[in-house]
């Protein structure tokens, strides 16, 4: 008979195989089972289909895209590893932003309208990138590794299985594990270690200071939205309002106060755009909350939309699909037309115009709908296109 080895055994092997390293920018020793490779292919994987599931990118200010690009690229050659860093602006309401493995972050253009300056988009981006930085996300996979080994290990011990499927079974699980929610430690970290990378780029570091006050704030509020987006995945704290004083204190104690920057009127600038067309989101998320129950008003909202800023693709499908629930199907088409001809990278236009096209037994409905799907898998397309849903 063939003896079981215990669960310390296996976690023992795994720990062994993986090796312990230290962290690239606390310094403090810890298990690496995900490689610096492994992260930056996870990143690279995930970045493009997490966009797609948040919204999608903002394709109608490039010049705001291209500036939050410049302050994360200044901000991120502080950073200690040299991961392959990206920077995108999502199109999003919902204020948030996120860091997948390997540098590849978001910032929800819902975020940029509550902030002040360059200086505070700096610390929020300072923030993200110090997760990917200090291996956060990789972290948070191993985490989850470690957990599935542990289960896989019990039916190991009951069933008798190969020790080589604990290990197989556990590796599997990297792609499934990108979206972390970060505890304590590791906000306080991405706060104290963005903060100095905030300073090292010139940077005010009291702009994390009021940055982190204003969430406490909002968070108190409540505020439509808040709690679904950062605060889900970054809690915001009074503890953190403090530790945050306490580092710029100490960096404003080595670096020239007087030549720290806030760019408040870049900031403002680089902004004017989307806050011009806070208006037409506002009209567009309030037709979307209407859409199911009644779609003539959400008609009404998405034609004030489309008046108020025309580019945005997101206006000319919400009136689409007011069109396609009020019986008019020739109308929805020549709006989803309208939404592809302005934005053809997001993949909710293509899904939107297939179902509706297949409904009418168009050929050309598999089309729109194999692309929707390329670009992010759904059960509404892959039900459409007869492929499996799990």
């Amino acid at each position: 008979m063939r003896h079981a080895r215990p669960l310390p055994f296996l976690l023992l092997c795994v720990a062994a195989l993986a090796g312990c390293a230290a962290n690239p920018v606390t310094g403090k020793r810890e298990l690496h089972m995900v490689s610096q490779q492994e992260e930056v292919q996870i990143g690279r994987q995930q970045y493009a289909p997490s966009r797609q599931g948040q919204g999608g990118d903002l394709v109608t200010d490039p010049a705001l895209t291209a500036y939050v690009q410049k302050v994360g690229a200044r901000v991120a050659r502080h950073a200690q590893r040299e991961l392959p860093y990206e920077f995108v602006v999502l199109a999003s309401g919902v204020p948030n932003a996120w860091a997948l493995p390997g540098g590849k972050i978001a910032v929800n253009r819902g975020l940029l309208l509550e902030l002040e300056d360059e200086a505070e988009l700096a610390a929020v981006l300072g923030h993200e990138v110090t997760h990917a930085d200090a291996r956060h996300g990789a972290q948070g996979i191993e985490r989850g590794m470690m957990a599935q080994i542990g289960m896989i290990a019990v039916a190991v011990g009951v069933q008798g299985e190969d020790n080589a499927a604990v290990v197989t079974g556990a590796a599997m699980l990297g792609t499934q594990l990108i979206t972390t929610k970060y505890g304590r430690d590791a906000e306080l970290e991405a706060d104290k270690y963005g903060t100095r990378m905030l300073a090292k780029a010139g940077y005010d570091p009291r702009a994390a200071v009021s940055l982190q006050e204003k969430f406490v704030a909002l968070a108190k509020g409540r505020q439509g939205g808040w709690l679904e987006g950062l605060f889900a995945s970054h809690p915001p704290s009074q503890e953190r309002v403090a530790a945050n004083k306490k580092s710029a204190e100490a960096l404003l104690r080595k670096h020239d106060a007087a030549a720290l920057e806030r760019g408040r009127d870049a900031y403002q600038a680089a902004t004017a755009g989307i806050r011009r067309s806070k208006e037409a989101y506002a009209a567009h998320d309030e037709g979307m909350a209407k859409l199911a129950k009644d779609p003539k008003a959400a008609l009404v909202l998405a034609d004030k939309a489309i008046k108020l800023e025309p580019k945005e693709a997101l206006f000319h499908s919400l009136a689409g699909t007011a069109k396609q629930k009020l019986g008019d199907p020739a109308g929805a088409r020549k709006f989803y037309d309208a939404a592809l001809e302005r934005n053809p990278a997001y993949f909710e236009f293509w899904l939107r115009r297939g179902l509706l096209r297949q409904k009418q037994n168009d050929p050309g409905a598999k089309a729109d709908l194999e692309k929707a799907h390329s670009m992010l898998p759904t059960k509404a397309s892959a039900e459409a296109l007869g492929l499996p849903t799990k």
